[in-house]
């Protein structure tokens, strides 16, 4: 098994970053049927969205760096 360094060397920023869109993307229209479905809240909708948004973020400074490297 891989450790976490070895993983996040295999990939780069930028196809981790477009991974992490994809499933902002994702999210919002899971959770959204969720949040209608009353299997989740919308705070709780909202929340992991906004965690997610967040890593696709920190990856997208990466990708940058690393582009410029």
């Amino acid at each position: 098994m891989l450790t976490a360094g070895e993983l996040v060397r295999t990939y780069s920023a930028r196809e981790l970053l477009e991974c992490a869109e994809r499933e902002v993307r994702l999210r919002r229209k899971v959770y959204a049927t969720r949040v209608l479905t009353h299997r989740m809240s919308q705070r709780q909708a909202d929340v992991e969205i906004a965690r997610m948004a967040a890593i696709a973020a920190w990856l997208r400074a990466e990708a940058e760096r690393e582009r410029l490297l």
